[in-house]
């Protein structure tokens, strides 16, 4: 026991030597990275959502209920916050749309309102995107041409009932005066429609905005990675060295212990330090967090508690894959490859829930798929006991297989 503490001092002032330089270098990435996830957040995703789609209208347009309205939709509906539509003639949308301006374009045919007035409805709109738009916008846009189809003839079966009932009975006094306050009535009904509902915005995935969702994924993945540019702290060993430690009463789990902890102190050290740019982005409101909105830097020494069983968790399959390997090339290739695999499969780059749902599964499974759950769950403030309890599975099982492997290289020695 005496000596296995003795080893890990040791290996604790040798991996604090390369602290400076690897504070730097992560200082630097975590810069460029914070840089360009800014540029993406505000630039990209964030300001999509104040685009609109724009959709082109072509066809018959001759008839004035038509451009009324086209004119009531962009000036009262509340699509209008969302859709742009566009009247031009058929050239110039075929144009548009081939430049990438139009996402969709509606064709109205000709004598649409003529079959719509005489009960026929023979006479469907087209709507037109490419194939590789498929997906939940072109679901979207088809949908809502479907209801604004379904409203127009619904509307106009009610309106030509009441007109035959009317006539028939004799009301031909009232008859457009009730026409009128039908009409009236279904315009409010489709304007004021989004009384009827109430939109609750969930996040991208676990919970948590775009923002708190990049900022887990970004944070977890360099933290992945972080093996790569600290190689030459595994790899300087030659073969005998294991050997020569357990003939000096230092065992193979002593070796991994004292080892893995120092490079786990570093590790912390490291990113502590990041944490006090972070700290200060975050009392300025250089960088907001919405589920840490009007918080400050406060959340973030709690978050860096709970973020403790990660850290350990990578840093022992750091750990584990470098002991599989004996030279520098291939230990970094080899921490590369999986680090990108699962980071991949787990969602840091795209929520999982885009992938398919056998996907999905198998990256909520990994090591990294469960790290992201338990730090989603930290930053929304909502636990995750199994998360929790994968993590630290995870954690036991990469240093168990690290001393074994380090035990069989001693043996075969």
């Amino acid at each position: 026991m005496r000596k296995g503490i003795a080893y890990f001092h040791i290996q604790l002032k040798r991996v604090m030597k390369t602290f400076p330089r690897q504070a730097a270098v992560n200082l630097l990435v975590c810069l460029c990275v914070g840089v360009l996830a800014a540029v993406f957040l505000r630039d990209g995703i964030l300001a999509g959502d104040s685009q609109k789609y724009r959709i082109g209208v072509v066809g018959d347009l001759s008839s004035s209920y038509l451009g009324f309205g086209i004119t009531a939709i962009q000036s009262l509906d509340d699509s209008r916050f969302m859709i742009e539509l566009v009247t031009m003639t058929e050239k110039e949308a075929e144009e548009s749309f081939m430049r990438g301006e139009l996402y969709a374009i509606v064709e109205l045919p000709e004598g649409m309102m003529d079959a719509i007035e005489s009960g026929r409805n023979d006479k469907p709109i087209s709507y037109i995107a490419s194939q590789g738009q498929k997906g939940i916008g072109t679901m979207v846009m088809g949908q809502i041409v479907d209801v604004a189809s379904t409203l127009v003839t619904s509307s106009q079966s009610a309106i030509f009932g009441m007109q035959t009932l009317m006539l028939e009975r004799g009301m031909q006094e009232e008859f457009w005066d009730a026409t009128n306050r039908l009409n009236l009535l279904l315009i409010e009904l489709v304007v004021n429609r989004s009384g009827l509902y109430e939109v609750e915005v969930l996040g991208i995935a676990n919970g948590l905005s775009v923002e708190g969702y990049y900022f887990c994924s970004i944070l977890l993945f360099l933290l992945l990675l972080s093996g790569i540019h600290n190689s030459q702290l595994f790899l300087h060993k030659r073969v005998d060295e294991p050997r020569f430690m357990k003939s000096r009463g230092v065992g193979a789990w002593s070796q991994v212990a004292g080892e893995y902890l120092a490079y786990l102190c570093l590790l912390l050290f490291c990113t502590a330090l990041l944490f006090v740019p972070l700290s200060f982005c975050l009392e300025k409101e250089l960088l907001t967090i919405p589920e840490w909105e009007g918080l400050g830097a406060e959340p973030l020494s709690g978050f860096l508690f709970a973020l403790l069983p990660v850290m350990a968790m990578f840093a022992a399959l750091q750990f584990l894959l470098y002991e599989l390997v004996t030279g520098v090339v291939s230990g970094i290739l080899l921490q590369f490859l999986c680090g990108l695999g699962m980071g991949y499969l787990s969602g840091f780059f795209y929520p999982a829930a885009f992938f398919p749902d056998s996907m999905e599964r198998i990256g909520r499974l990994l090591p990294t798929g469960q790290a992201l759950q338990y730090v989603d769950g930290s930053v929304a403030g909502e636990g995750s006991p199994g998360a929790v309890c994968g993590v630290l599975l995870y954690l036991a099982v990469f240093l168990a297989l690290s001393a074994l492997v380090r035990r069989n290289k001693i043996g075969r020695g």
